[in-house]
């Protein structure tokens, strides 16, 4: 498919940014990001990513995500731009924690809620009215990254896996309200995955490097954030027949 106009939420680096990249092949890609911003003290991508992406020619528009006006109206100026959306790829997410759930203050918890799933919730809510202008043939679609962490708990980050449980949810919700509409949601969740997360995970559990994280995961190494970003091209694109799925892309994490 091609002259497909999509937006990638969080897309300024890791699994975002090798989105950004892969989906330029079908048309105009445009990141949305806070870029130089911080979330309890996890770094958000810098003006270096950006820069990154702009001289492959994938723009980024500066955006607090977890602010749904700003979201709307950024996701409006890119449809406008374009003369219309096809896609939406929510990937923004950080992560803090360390303690076991009853130690973990409610600053957390309401951060990480705010930055792992309403920010999906956000972007939906911008991008689905564009999406509905679009034919079905079109394959219009939105895609959310959750996470092996919202099918099952991780100890000592609670806030994280009660967050990614619910973008899983998002993506579920979602889908059902979409039934006869021609707009599919589906949902992308990775394992272990080597960006600035895999090692900020680390450092919370105290460790020198991230193998320790990627024992469970059947390759036992972490997986390439372009790995994770082709099956976010294949669910971009697959049409109806994905509707609804949440996609394992854990490197068959507890089959190793």
């Amino acid at each position: 498919m091609s002259g497909r106009v999509s937006v990638v939420a969080g897309g300024a680096r890791g699994i975002g940014a090798a989105v950004a990249r892969r989906l330029t092949a079908s048309g105009p890609v445009t990141v949305l990001d806070d870029v130089g911003g911080e979330t309890l003290g996890y770094a958000h991508a810098s003006a270096t990513d950006r820069d990154a992406l702009a001289a492959e020619g994938i723009p980024c528009r500066v955006v607090d995500l977890r602010d749904l006006d700003a979201t709307r109206a950024a996701v409006d100026a890119v449809a406008d731009e374009h003369g219309g959306l096809d896609v939406a790829v929510s990937c923004a997410s950080v992560i803090a924690g360390g303690a076991p759930l009853w130690e973990t203050a409610a600053e957390v918890r309401d951060g990480l809620f705010a930055s792992d799933a309403a920010t999906a919730w956000n972007l939906a809510s911008a991008a689905v009215p564009h999406l509905l202008r679009r034919p079905a043939d079109s394959r219009p679609t939105v895609v959310v990254l959750t996470s092996t962490a919202g099918e099952r708990g991780l100890y000592g980050l609670s806030a994280y896996v009660v967050a990614k449980h619910a973008a899983t949810g998002v993506v579920r919700a979602l889908a059902a309200d979409l039934v006869g509409t021609g707009v599919t949601a589906v949902g992308v969740a990775p394992g272990a995955t080597g960006s600035p997360m895999l090692a900020a995970t680390a450092r919370l559990y105290g460790l020198d490097d991230v193998r320790s994280l990627t024992e469970h995961q059947a390759a036992r190494r972490p997986l390439d954030p372009d790995e994770v970003a082709a099956v976010v091209e294949l669910a971009a694109s697959a049409g109806t027949v994905l509707h609804g799925a949440v996609l394992d892309a854990g490197g068959g994490s507890g089959r190793g």
